[in-house]
């Protein structure tokens, strides 16, 4: 008896095996695929059609039936899957209905650690291949997988502190995005890193563009790429410098700070030494303006002669009559018992003087005979003879070179003022306390007087031997803060016993102040030393090195093309071409870098239109990498 016949599947059998497998969450693609096989043999064997559905066709019919935004986002989360299988030996995310809105088709998850088979990377292509919107959508989800990763190497590599140049910049996206490329292209790298160098297409055309649009369309100035170069150079600290070029400056009327002026930063200070050393015409007009509005400040502070006089008249015509009103009381006054112990401190004053520690002093041995004569005369002393001891005393009656009295006061005037303070407690006593109220007010009159007088007194030493409305070289800045100051206190500050007097008002003192601070930070930017930096000598000396190098490469790629003596005179002419171009082109930037120096506000404004353009060449370089690998997953022909 024969065996029995086990009947062997249909066609129709093997189709509901297949659209069982492919209704579960997660299908075997490989048991799909050896169903498609087995269907192929029964065709062949019963003489049927040998073209079968492949399993592409397969998996395009089922992903066919969902819906549009299902096929777009399925084909999108294929794209961080291939970047993770390009990568290679790291977990892919998972995906699934749990994770987005993928329907029953998700892109296979890599177990952590295995090495990823070709099998499994034509399963993906499979999924993203699937339909044109899946296509689109693999292609989307790669702009957008590549345009959030970072494309520039040297901000990766240095946290987004360092910043380069704008051809730099282009060089950095492309390279940057073509190993981005080669790393995560699951195959075909060599090919994927050639789409990645078409990153710098976009940013190297929107700097193109920036170029050449007018600023209100967003368009770049020549001070703007300046800007960029000064934010190269503070990186990360470029928003605390825009915040103080903004601040206000203003100590003196007038005086217009530099911008290493206003912020005192080493590194601007260094640039205006450079930009000083090599552009010191464009300087000349600045300097000088400042230079007349600080000795234009001094010489208003100081007064005219007339308002001086018109000062001093109105003193006398207000003190004088308290003045002889105190006196006339002192001789109504018969009462000099009063005034006894007075002259008795004056006595034992003198005496100190005499044989103690200032003994050896001449000044005080040519005075104390005078001061004994005078006060302690036989017949007397009237108010008025001890109103002129203390004129003498105070220096208030001016003595000849050759008086030997005056001198010795002047000399002295320290160690009499006991003495002058006993005469008045005198003189008040004797008054009824009149003497007192006109020393006060003497006092509060002579302050501005006072004030003004010394600051004229300055002006005259430091111009002496000027022509007349020359600025005195104190006020320019150069040597600082120190000439003026010790100009003003050499007649602004006076001693009086063990206490110094500054006989400058405090809107004067300000204004010397504000004068200092000014000179001092001024000599800072003029005379920073170099440190390396931009403008520094080291500086100067590497772009003059670098002008001659292009020079060079130049003449040598003239002689190269033409050869021989014709290509000698070429390279000669090109060459100094070159050198002549490089010069204007130099000269130019100098030029725009002491402007923007000279004028913080200007500086700031160009620094944030510099951050502004750098941005958007930052979204240009984010887009250009998206491009470049939506480009590399869909291949299209290169032109090369």
């Amino acid at each position: 008896m024969a065996d029995p016949i086990v009947a062997a599947p249909s066609i129709r059998d093997i189709e509901r095996a297949i659209e069982m497998e492919a209704s579960k969450p997660n299908p075997n693609l490989s048991v799909i695929k050896e169903l498609v096989d087995v269907s192929k043999i029964i065709l062949q064997q019963s003489g049927g059609p040998l073209r079968a559905p492949t399993t592409q066709e397969l998996v395009s019919q089922e992903v066919g039936k969902e819906s549009k935004l299902t096929q777009a986002l399925l084909g999108a989360s294929t794209a961080p899957v291939q970047i993770m299988q390009g990568v290679g030996g790291l977990p892919s995310p998972k995906m699934g209905p749990v994770s987005m809105p993928t329907g029953r088709y998700s892109a296979p998850t890599l177990p952590p650690s295995d090495r990823v088979t070709p099998q499994e990377i034509q399963d993906v292509k499979m999924i993203r291949e699937a339909t044109p919107i899946t296509s689109l959508g693999g292609t989307l989800g790669d702009v957008v997988s590549y345009g959030a990763i970072p494309a520039r190497g040297i901000g990766m590599a240095t946290g987004g502190r360092m910043m380069v140049g704008r051809p730099a910049q282009m060089a950095d996206v492309s390279i940057t995005s073509a190993g981005t490329q080669a790393i995560t292209a699951p195959e075909n790298k060599a090919s994927a890193a050639m789409y990645g160098l078409l990153a710098g297409i976009v940013p190297g055309g929107t700097g193109a563009a920036q170029r050449v649009l007018p600023q209100g369309m967003g368009g770049v100035s020549k001070p703007q790429i300046e800007g960029e170069a000064l934010l190269r150079q503070f990186g990360n600290e470029s928003d605390d410098l825009v915040r103080a070029l903004k601040s206000e400056y203003s100590p003196v009327p007038g005086v217009s700070g530099s911008a290493a002026v206003i912020t005192k930063d080493p590194r601007l200070q260094t640039l205006e030494t450079g930009s000083r050393t090599g552009q010191g015409q464009m300087w000349m007009p600045f300097d000088k303006a400042n230079e007349e509005a600080r000795f234009n400040a001094l010489v208003r502070a100081a007064g005219t002669k007339v308002e001086r006089d018109a000062l001093i008249a109105e003193r006398n015509r207000v003190t004088g009559p308290m003045r002889e009103g105190a006196f006339k009381e002192t001789v109504a006054n018969p009462d000099t018992l009063s005034i006894r112990p007075v002259f008795e401190r004056m006595r034992l004053t003198i005496n100190e003087l005499r044989t103690g520690e200032q003994r050896p002093n001449p000044n005080i041995q040519t005075l104390v005979p005078y001061l004994e004569k005078q006060l302690f005369n036989p017949q007397g002393t009237t108010p008025q003879q001890l109103y002129t001891v203390r004129k003498v005393l105070k220096g208030e009656i001016k003595a000849g070179s050759n008086n030997d009295i005056g001198a010795a006061a002047a000399a002295t005037r320290k160690e009499t003022e006991n003495i002058v303070n006993q005469i008045d407690e005198a003189l008040d006593s004797l008054s009824g306390g009149q003497w007192s109220d006109y020393l006060k007010k003497y006092s509060d009159m002579s302050k501005e007087v006072s004030s003004k007088t010394a600051l004229q007194n300055a002006i005259d030493d430091m111009t002496i031997n000027l022509a007349k409305g020359r600025v005195p070289p104190a006020l320019s800045g150069k040597t600082g803060e120190t000439t003026l100051s010790r100009a003003v206190n050499k007649y602004a500050l006076k001693d009086f016993g063990a206490k110094t007097i500054d006989q400058l008002t405090p809107e004067n003192r300000q204004l010397i102040e504000a004068l200092k601070d000014d000179l001092a930070r001024t000599a800072g930017a003029m005379n920073a030393r170099a440190t390396g930096g931009p403008g520094t000598a080291q500086y100067l000396a590497a772009q003059s090195r670098a002008k001659g190098f292009a020079s060079q490469l130049v003449k040598t790629g003239a002689g190269l093309v033409a050869g021989g003596p014709v290509g000698g005179i070429a390279a000669n002419v090109a060459g100094d071409l070159l050198s002549t171009a490089l010069a204007r082109s130099g000269d130019e930037g100098a030029q725009i870098l002491a402007r923007l120096l000279q004028d913080p506000r200007y500086m700031a404004a160009m620094l944030e239109k510099a951050r502004q353009s750098q941005k958007q060449l930052n979204v240009a370089s984010q887009v250009g990498a998206g491009a470049a690998g939506g480009a590399a997953s869909i291949q299209p022909n290169l032109p090369f």
